[in-house]
C-alpha cells in the first residue's frame, strides 16, 4: 500500500503568528516522533524566499490512512487546530492542503544528521490523460537518483489524489550545490526533461524551504 503524504501550506499574517505557530507545530513534531512510530515524517519548513517569509510548510508521511487519523486524534493536534479555528485572522489567506500517496520513494537514514538540507517542494501539472504517462519514467529517475547520488537524502514521486493530472515531488539534498550541480545535470533527469518535459506537462512550480523544526526521516 502506498504511504499518504499531506503538505501544508500556512500563509501567516504576522512573523508573531508565524512564531506561535511553529511553536505549536514543533510541540506536535516531538509527540509525533516519540509517541507516533507510523508518522514517518512530521517537517516543519519555511521557504528560502523572504517575500515568503511568513509561510509555514508543513511535510508530513504516514503509513496508512489510519495513521493519519490516529495522529489527527492527538491532543497537540486538537490543540493547534483549535488555536488556528479561534485566530482565523492570523492568517493572510487561504491555508491549503495537498493528499497524495507515494508512487516511487526512498530515504536514507543519514537525513536525520543533516544540519540544513535543502529542500525541494514541487508540483508538475500535465496535460489531460499524461499523468500515467509520466509516472514511469519518474521511477527510473528515483531509481537512478537513488543509486548514484549519495547525498539526495530523500526523493518522492506523489500522485496528488485531489487531482488527475498532478504529481508532487518531495526532494531533500545534503546541499543547494548538490541539488543544483549534481542532481539537476543528472543524466536521468535530463533525459526525463527530454522525453516528459514541456510536451506533456502544462504547469511547474518549485518552493525551496529550509527546515525549522520536526523530523524528514526516522
Amino acid at each position: 500500500m502506498p504511504n499518504l503524504v499531506v503538505v501544508a501550506q500556512l500563509p501567516f499574517a504576522s512573523s508573531t503568528a508565524r512564531d506561535t505557530a511553529l511553536e505549536k507545530l514543533r510541540t506536535i513534531a516531538q509527540f509525533a516522533k516519540d509517541n507516533e512510530p507510523e508518522t514517518l515524517k512530521y517537517s516543519i519548513s519555511a521557504s528560502r524566499k523572504a517575500s515568503k517569509g511568513n509561510v509555514l510548510f508543513v511535510i508530513e508521511e504516514y503509513t496508512s490512512q489510519s495513521a493519519f487519523d490516529a495522529h489527527m486524534a492527538a491532543e497537540p493536534v486538537k490543540d493547534m487546530v483549535s488555536w488556528l479555528t479561534a485566530n482565523q485572522k492570523q492568517l493572510d489567506g487561504e491555508a491549503t492542503v495537498t493528499m497524495s500517496e507515494t508512487y516511487c520513494s526512498f530515504t536514507r537514514p543519514e537525513i536525520t544528521k543533516a544540519a540544513d538540507p535543502w529542500i525541494c517542494y514541487a508540483s508538475i501539472e500535465y496535460k489531460q490523460g499524461k499523468r500515467a504517462e509520466a509516472l514511469e519514467p519518474w521511477k527510473h529517475v528515483t531509481s537512478e537518483t537513488e543509486k548514484n547520488e549519495a547525498e539526495t537524502l530523500s526523493y518522492s514521486i506523489l500522485k496528488d489524489t485531489g487531482h488527475p493530472e498532478k504529481i508532487k515531488t518531495v526532494e531533500v539534498y545534503k546541499s543547494q550545490e548538490y541539488f543544483k550541480e549534481v542532481h539537476v545535470p543528472s543524466k536521468a533527469v535530463q533525459e526525463n526533461v527530454r522525453d516528459y518535459g514541456n510536451e506533456i506537462r502544462i504547469g511547474l512550480e518549485h518552493s525551496f524551504l529550509k527546515l525549522e523544526a520536526g523530523f524528514l526521516g526516522r
